[in-house]
């Protein structure tokens, strides 16, 4: 399998912090400090962290101290009514050059859920506006790729599979999040085996007895098989472990610890 770039989705930091009344910006020396300690390469974090020229040289600077690099990053968006798509595509064509600024070329977005399945009608919008986007960041040298949570793996996954269907491969990707598969009710290895070819990136976490744990490991999702498929198509993109806690999750470690641990898990499962 090739040795892809494994990294942190900074989400985890932004709950963490949250509880300290700080936020991920004000604490970015730490933030990238403590991922680079725990033994990974890479970070994915918002695109509103760099949305500027000062904020782009300041992580730029932090990513080269700390010997870390950007293949990505996420942004959110609604695309499924037009003027709605319109704002999204304005305003990732304006921010664009600050994530190749700061050596990222994907832009990973999760069309916003609406609290509701989209009409047939809105998806067709929705794919519309992604394949525009996708256009549009492809004539500046990046990639876009669309990222699930749960919403979208509902009704056998009808939002998912409606974007794959109705969006040109060439412009769309997909970051696949596997454990959001799991919580949408579909077999995260099922459907890593039916969209591989279009997987360009993945966010991946556990959980057992469906509670996310405080490090990534053993649990409900098999990544051994997760590896296995993309061993056998040759996957070559980053994986991002992005921890992630919610109510019942039980923390015992300080987050720095959680990173250490879930990076030789990682290494004990992909080889790297």
């Amino acid at each position: 399998m090739p040795k892809n770039t494994v990294g942190i989705q900074l989400y985890v930091w932004h709950q963490v912090l949250s509880k300290e009344g700080k936020t991920v910006e004000g604490e970015l020396e730490r933030v990238l400090g403590e991922t680079a300690e725990a033994g990974f390469a890479a970070v994915e974090g918002s695109l509103s962290y760099i949305a500027s020229p000062q904020k782009a040289q300041r992580f730029r600077r932090l990513l080269a101290v700390n010997r870390l690099v950007l293949p990505s990053v996420y942004h959110g968006g609604s695309y499924h009514v037009r003027e709605l798509g319109e704002a999204a595509l304005a305003e990732i064509v304006r921010l664009a050059p600050f994530a190749l600024e700061c050596g990222a070329t994907m832009i990973n977005v999760n069309p916003a859920p609406i609290g509701r399945e989209k009409t047939d009608a809105e998806l067709l919008v929705q794919a519309e506006y992604l394949n525009r986007v996708g256009d549009a960041l492809r004539r500046m040298g990046i990639a876009f790729v669309t990222h699930n949570h749960a919403p979208e793996i509902r009704n056998h996954a009808r939002e998912f599979r409606s974007n794959i269907a109705r969006t040109d491969p060439k412009l769309v990707g997909l970051c696949l999040d596997t454990h959001w598969v799991f919580r949408g009710g579909e077999d995260p290895v099922a459907l890593l085996e039916e969209c591989v070819w279009l997987v360009r990136t993945l966010h991946i976490r556990n959980s057992r007895d469906g509670v996310w744990t405080e490090a990534f490991g053993d649990g409900d999702v098999d990544y051994t098989a997760i590896r296995d498929i993309l061993a056998q198509h040759g996957f070559a993109g980053p994986i991002y472990v992005e921890l992630a806690y919610e109510d019942k999750t039980r923390i015992t470690r300080p987050l720095k610890e959680n990173l250490a641990i879930s990076r030789e898990y990682f290494r004990s499962i992909f080889g790297y």
